[in-house]
């Protein structure tokens, strides 16, 4: 399933690559994450889940109704 079919607010299976802060040089850190949560916002770059976790909109990127 890609970004544009999920509805905001339901739970879902995500699974990709997490951005989660900043390495000293400002590199970002990106970790690789699988769970499931609400999602609670949808950027340009990033799928925002209730829990805070910031997914990387790209191709590792998946999402499955739970």
């Amino acid at each position: 399933m890609n970004v544009n079919e999920v509805t905001v607010g339901l739970r879902y299976r995500v699974s990709g690559d997490l951005s989660n802060g900043r390495h000293a040089d400002g590199t970002p850190r990106i970790s690789h994450d699988d769970v499931v949560r609400v999602i609670k916002r949808i950027t340009d770059a990033h799928v925002i889940l209730e829990c805070g976790r910031m997914f990387v909109i790209n191709d590792n990127l998946k999402i499955e109704k739970f």
